[in-house]
């Protein structure tokens, strides 16, 4: 007996006449002929660059770090904002309480030092000046003077100022004088210049304007020195120059000699310590410090005795004082008598 089958062939090789139904589905794309294929398909087409995720992440991290950089931005103009208004509103310190006084502290110091008078020839920077130093070092000197302007007019070391130049006043000058000073300070001497202000013998004879005048003639003293005016302003400006002219080589201490005129012509003129320290002081735009020169004169014998009788000069003065003792044993007595702001002066004798 035949086994009836299930399903017949009736109608094979007939067309399906019912409407295809359904919804297009995405992820099948692939399976279509020509379509997209999936990441694992070979047919698909490479990506170049990084992918979106990835263009996604580093523009969030470039928009990240540029927040950040405009905050710290604005941050540092603040506060740079802030500095400069706080600085331009607040009262400067440096002016609170200022006085002329303030704005010349060497000049209310006590300067205090022990020097002995060398020849302004010794400034060569060079052997001489070593000598000098050594001296200064081995007999415990804390500087070194010398005679920048002398009391017969002639200047001790070689300027360039032009008024200087022609009254031809130089003499013996030191060759090397800024390096000099440079090479004292670099070994803790102090560097003094002597000036004799008004006793002159060179600049009276040739200005009549600078001198004081007798008649026609210049003035001149028992002893036929000749001076220059206080008042005169030309005679100023050159002993002016001259200070300051060192001052630039590195001279901030300076013993002015010769401030009082003689006795008989004094009263006439604007003379004396005082008045010329204090001109300078307002004209010389530096930290310098004048003292008044007080000369001593000291027999050698009993040179050592003698000191015995000195007391401490002024702030604003300095000994000079004139001898032929040894510098070594004067040095000492003088310590012991505390007097600390002097100039041994042993060429005077």
């Amino acid at each position: 007996m035949k086994k009836k089958r299930f399903y017949n062939d009736k109608k094979r090789n007939q067309k399906w006449t019912e409407e295809e139904k359904g919804r297009k589905i995405d992820f099948a794309d692939k399976y279509i002929e020509g379509g997209a294929s999936d990441k694992f398909d070979y047919k698909r087409p490479k990506q170049k660059g990084y992918s979106s995720d990835a263009k996604t992440r580093n523009e969030t991290w470039l928009k990240r770090a540029l927040v950040f950089v405009c905050c710290v931005a604005i941050i540092a103009v603040g506060y740079t904002g802030m500095d400069v208004y706080i600085t331009r509103h607040a009262e400067p310190a440096k002016h609170i309480g200022e006085t002329k006084a303030d704005e010349n502290l060497l000049s209310d110091m006590q300067v205090n030092f022990s020097a002995f008078m060398t020849e302004g020839i010794s400034l060569d920077n060079s052997v001489m000046l070593s000598a000098v130093i050594n001296e200064a070092q081995n007999n415990g000197f804390t500087a070194i003077a010398f005679e920048a302007k002398r009391a017969d007019g002639t200047i001790g070391y070689n300027s360039t100022l032009a008024s200087v130049d022609t009254f031809s006043a130089m003499s013996s000058p030191a060759s090397k004088p800024e390096q000099s000073i440079k090479a004292m300070l670099a070994d803790d001497i102090l560097p003094v210049a002597k000036i004799s202000c008004y006793k002159d013998n060179v600049v009276p004879l040739q200005a009549d304007s600078a001198a004081i005048m007798n008649g026609k003639k210049p003035y001149k003293d028992g002893d036929g020195n000749t001076y220059l005016n206080p008042d005169s302003e030309y005679a100023y400006n050159y002993i002016r120059d001259i200070i300051a002219e060192l001052n630039t080589y590195g001279v901030t201490v300076f013993i002015l000699d010769d401030v009082n005129l003689p006795e008989d012509i004094s009263a006439n003129y604007g003379d004396g310590f005082e008045t010329l320290s204090k001109k300078l002081y307002s004209d010389i735009d530096s930290n310098i410090k004048l003292l008044q020169a007080v000369n001593i004169t000291l027999d050698a014998k009993t040179a050592e005795k003698d000191v015995k009788n000195l007391n401490a000069p002024d702030k604003n003065q300095a000994y000079i004082i004139n001898t032929t003792a040894d510098n070594r044993k004067m040095l000492s007595a003088l310590q012991k008598k505390s007097v600390s702001t002097f100039v041994l002066n042993r060429g005077a004798m």
